[in-house]
Formats: structure tokens, C-alpha cells, sequence
């Protein structure tokens, strides 16, 4: 004690407020560094506000004994902790924060009762939420907040009315943190906006926010992107999509929805009517998922703005989606970027889009479509037959008559069209031959070629037979399917030659095409009647029937011209 007396009067006083611990009792505060909340380990905590307490007397000692301005510290002798010492309330020294001299507004209830609840709790109160208490938003994402800081928060914002925004993302919340959040929600009628996202909520999570949303009549915007939302959880989703009558704006991206989740989805969405905006981007939507999905839109009557970016519709979703937005008058934007949707599956898309007149925005870029398909959607818009106003074809090239009939719609209505590298025409000629199928199946493109030019086997034979010896050879064949800009790679000249050529020879007579041909229709039979009894799923079959169809129109193009 003698060597504490020592100190000098500063540093003494350091040492009181270290050794003092928050009393839920005591009307004491601390606060954090303002901007990282309470559990930065960055900064020192700047401020803290306690009781008033009066300095220790200093004993009289001669000023040789110990100089304040010396470099070395007198060693501390002590052989046990310092008992805290008791001032009388008569002598005080005031010690307040640096806050509240500069803010003159009155402390609101809400502000006193998160006071109460942190002090109660033995965490650092945050003097980002504190300040924000009053305001309309309390923006926390990225803080760290823990589940005794969450529940503080929960405590404030049940009778708060003056907050309607309340952003806590990505603070790992999980299912303890977000029952705190949802019981509060019970009673709050003053929140609209709600971002959860990247908490890592869990089942119960998903459970405990839908069965709140169920209760909660105010809250019109969810974000519960980022949480690993799987199928399972879906159904808790699905319940509150059917019920629920005051959300507006839903946001499940970059989650793990997949078969079962897109079902439970469709089904909640065709008895949905109020939602207006849902964001299902970067999940696992496909085949019977995809489908069911695209079904519920197409009875859905609310939505408004529906972003299915990167999932995998495909063929299959492309078909069930283009029959929706014949129905579906409501639909004003629509993002189906990056579905894997090829010509094939864009021309199913567009069908639907021939008797719609609702939609205004189509974003359907980071796709494979080819310049011929880029120039049959902005064919489609050049006849009036649709109202988008607003085309997105991000990472498609395009070509210089897909440019100029871009042209020719702006001329004569409004028309914001995004696209890919501009290719010049030789170049387009240039990479047409370069262009290589490389397929298991090259049996489907030779007899596909015969039917879509309704020409007999005789007639195929004659046509790809260039020295009149009713044999083709293997580079008569290869010449030949080449001379229709359509190439096989070499492996797959190899599977064709080895399945047509059945006697070994090098050559493919009349008979050999036959059982080619015999095969061929085998194949497609079979996949008519798998078809028939089932949901259609449109095989690779198809896809390379579309995409032999518009190398044979591009090529009778360049033809003509």
C-alpha cells in the first residue's frame, strides 16, 4: 500500500477504474469502441462512466524520495491483491463520458432499459446500438455480436416503435442468438425490414423466424440469404409463404435448396398472392425441382420481380418457365442468368414471351447462347410483339446484324440491350469452321441432318457421296458434314465409323446406313414412350437436334448472302 501511495495521482486513479466490475445494481455503464461494438479487440475501450469516487489521500513524502519526471518506476512491494478501497460520497471526483458532454439530447426509455439489460447481462453495452436506439435503422453487420449482446439488443427492441430497419448480418447469431431476435419480434409492431443473412440460423433458426413472421404483422422485407438453407428446412418456409399476408420482399439466395425445396416453393407460391418480390438465386434448382417451381409461378398472381440466377433450370426449366409467362401477367423483371440455358432452351423461354406483355426487364446473359440465338431474341422484340424494355445479355457475343437490328428497335421504342464482345462478320465466318461437335451420339447428328432436310437414305447417301461409288469413305463423310457447317471432332468420327462401318472395310455402304437408320429410330421411339409416362425431361437427344437445326439455318444464310 505504501508503494501505491507512491504513484502518482493519475495513475492511481487508472488502477481504481481497472479494478472495478460492473454491478447490476450500480447504475455504472461502459462502453466500447463505437464502431466494432463491444467485442473489438482492436482498440482500447475509450471511455467508461462510474460512480463518483474520491481520490485516495497522498501521503506527505519528501520529493526526493520519488521524482514524477524520472524514466524508472519504484518497484511495487506488495505481497498481496490491494483491497479496493471504500470512498465516503462527501469527496468526489467526476467521471464522465466524453459522449454525453457532446450529446445534449435526453436519454430515451429504450436507451435506459438497454443500459439496464447489459448491465444485468455483464456485457459491455455498444454505443453503436445505443446511439442508434433513437434513429429509424441499427445497422450491426460484420460485428461479432454475441448471443448475451444479442439478447441485450432484444430486450431494447421490444417496446421500441421509433426502428424499422434492422440490419444484424453476418454476426454467426445461430439458433440462440436468433430466438432472442424472434421473441422480441413477438412483441416489436415497428420493424418492416429484417436482414439475418449469413448468421448460419440452422433448422431451428429457419423454424423459429417463420413461426415469428407468422405472428409478426409488420415486417415486410426478409433477407435470410447465406444461411445453408436446405430442402429440409423448406417446409418451415413453404407453411409461412401460405399463410402470411403482410411480406412483401423475400430473399433465400445462396442457400442449398434443391428437388424438395423447389417443390415446396412452387407449391407455396401458387397459393401466395401478396409476395412481390423472391430472390432464389445461387441455389440447386433443377429437373422436378426446377419444374414444380415454375409451376407455382405460373399460377402465382403477387410476384412482381423474381431473380433465379444461377441454379439449373436448363432445358427442362426453360420449357415449364416459358408456358408460365403465358399465364402470368404480373411478372415485371425477370433474372435467369447463368441456367445453362443454350439456343434449345432460350427458344422455349421466348415462346412464352410472344403473349406476354407485362414483362419490362429479361436478364438472361452468362448463358451459352451463340450469336444465332442472341439474334432470334432480338428478332422476337423487333416485331412488337413484347414490352421488355430492358435486355440483358451479359458474356453473349453478338454480331454486327444482331447490332444493327438493335438499332432499328431504338429507333422506334426505348430499349436498354447489354451484350457481350461485338464479332465482325468474317470472324463469324472464321470461327464457324472451328467449331467442333464433340458428342457420344454422332449417329443422331448424321440421321437428324437427313430428317430435318427430309431427305431419304438414298438421297443422304448421294449427297455426301462426292465420287459416285455408293460408298462413303471416312473423309467423305467428314468432307460432307463439314460442307453443311456441321464438324465432328476425331474421336467422334472414330464412334461413328465403328458403329455404322460393320464389316470392317473403311467404307459405309447402303445396307450399313440402314441398320444405322433402324437403330436410330429404335432410340427415339424408346424416348417417346419414357416421355409419355412421365414428366417430360428433355434429354441430350433433343439438344442436339436444336443445335443441328441452327447450324443448318446459318448455314443456308451465309448461303443466300
Amino acid at each position: 500500500m505504501e508503494a501505491i501511495a507512491l504513484l502518482p495521482e493519475k495513475i492511481r486513479q487508472r488502477r481504481r477504474i481497472r479494478q472495478r466490475v460492473l454491478d447490476p445494481d450500480s447504475p455504472r455503464v461502459a462502453f466500447a469502441n463505437p464502431k466494432y461494438g463491444s467485442t473489438s479487440r482492436n482498440f482500447i475501450f475509450r471511455v467508461m462512466a462510474s460512480r463518483k469516487v474520491s481520490p485516495a489521500p497522498v501521503p506527505s513524502t519528501p520529493s526526493s524520495t520519488y521524482q514524477q519526471d524520472t524514466e524508472e518506476e519504484p518497484p511495487e512491494e506488495e505481497t498481496e491483491p490491494p483491497e479496493r478501497e471504500t470512498e465516503p460520497p462527501s469527496q468526489t471526483t467526476d467521471i464522465q463520458l466524453d459522449v454525453f458532454r457532446s450529446n445534449s439530447k435526453p436519454e430515451t426509455p429504450c436507451q435506459k432499459v438497454y443500459q439496464r439489460a447489459c448491465a444485468k447481462l455483464q456485457v459491455l453495452p455498444s454505443m453503436n446500438v445505443y446511439e442508434h436506439l433513437p434513429c429509424s435503422q441499427m445497422v450491426l453487420p460484420h460485428c461479432g455480436v454475441g448471443q448475451d449482446e444479442v439478447k441485450a439488443i432484444a430486450i431494447a427492441l421490444v417496446h421500441n416503435n421509433s426502428i424499422h430497419t434492422l440490419n444484424i448480418a453476418d454476426n454467426r447469431l445461430g439458433s440462440t442468438g436468433t430466438a432472442f431476435i424472434t421473441e422480441a419480434l413477438r412483441e416489436n409492431r415497428s420493424l418492416a425490414d429484417l436482414n439475418l443473412s449469413h448468421n448460419a440460423l440452422g433448422t431451428e433458426g429457419v423454424r423459429l423466424v417463420a413461426a415469428a413472421l407468422l405472428t409478426n404483422t409488420s415486417i415486410m422485407r426478409v433477407n435470410l440469404a447465406g444461411n445453408n438453407i436446405e430442402d429440409k428446412d423448406a417446409v418451415h418456409i413453404s407453411d409461412m409463404l401460405k399463410k402470411n399476408k403482410t411480406l412483401r420482399e423475400l430473399n433465400l439466395s445462396h442457400n442449398r435448396l434443391w428437388h424438395d425445396g423447389g417443390i415446396l416453393l412452387g407449391h407455396a407460391l401458387s397459393v401466395n398472392s401478396t409476395l412481390r418480390t423472391l430472390d432464389v438465386s445461387w441455389n440447386h434448382l433443377r429437373l422436378q425441382g426446377a419444374l414444380s417451381f415454375c409451376q407455382g409461378v405460373a399460377v402465382n398472381h403477387g410476384l412482381t420481380r423474381l431473380h433465379v440466377a444461377w441454379n439449373g433450370l436448363a432445358m427442362e426449366g426453360c420449357s415449364e418457365l416459358g408456358k408460365a409467362l403465358t399465364t402470368n401477367t404480373c411478372l415485371v423483371e425477370l433474372d435467369v442468368s447463368a441456367n445453362r440455358v443454350n439456343g434449345a432452351a432460350c427458344r422455349r423461354l421466348l415462346a412464352g414471351l410472344k403473349t406476354n406483355t407485362s414483362l419490362r426487364c429479361l436478364r438472361i446473359g452468362t448463358n451459352p447462347i451463340t450469336t444465332e440465338g442472341a439474334l432470334s431474341i432480338i428478332l422476337m422484340l423487333a416485331d412488337d410483339v413484347t414490352g421488355l424494355t430492358e435486355l440483358d445479355l451479359t458474356d453473349v457475343s453478338v454480331d454486327n446484324n444482331f447490332l444493327e437490328v438493335v438499332q432499328e428497335v431504338q429507333n422506334k421504342r426505348p430499349l436498354t440491350v447489354t451484350h457481350g464482345v461485338p464479332l465482325r462478320h468474317d470472324d463469324v465466318r472464321r470461327g464457324a469452321r472451328p467449331f467442333v461437335l464433340d458428342t457420344d451420339d454422332p449417329m443422331t447428328i448424321l440421321f437428324e441432318f437427313m430428317r430435318q432436310k427430309n431427305l431419304r437414305l438414298i438421297d443422304l447417301l448421294h449427297s455426301l457421296d462426292k465420287d459416285n461409288s455408293d460408298t462413303l469413305t471416312r473423309e467423305e463423310l467428314r468432307n460432307g458434314l463439314l460442307h453443311i457447317d456441321i464438324p465432328l471432332s476425331t474421336r467422334s468420327m472414330d464412334i461413328l465409323m465403328n458403329k455404322l462401318d460393320l464389316n470392317g472395310d473403311g467404307q459405309i455402304d447402303y445396307e450399313e446406313l440402314a441398320v444405322g437408320l433402324k437403330e436410330y429410330l429404335r432410340k427415339t421411339a424408346k424416348w417417346k414412350r419414357r416421355g409419355q409416362n412421365s414428366e417430360p425431361v428433355f434429354s441430350r437427344l433433343q439438344q442436339l437436334r436444336e443445335a443441328i437445326r441452327m447450324r443448318i439455318e446459318a448455314s443456308q444464310r451465309r448461303g443466300s448472302s
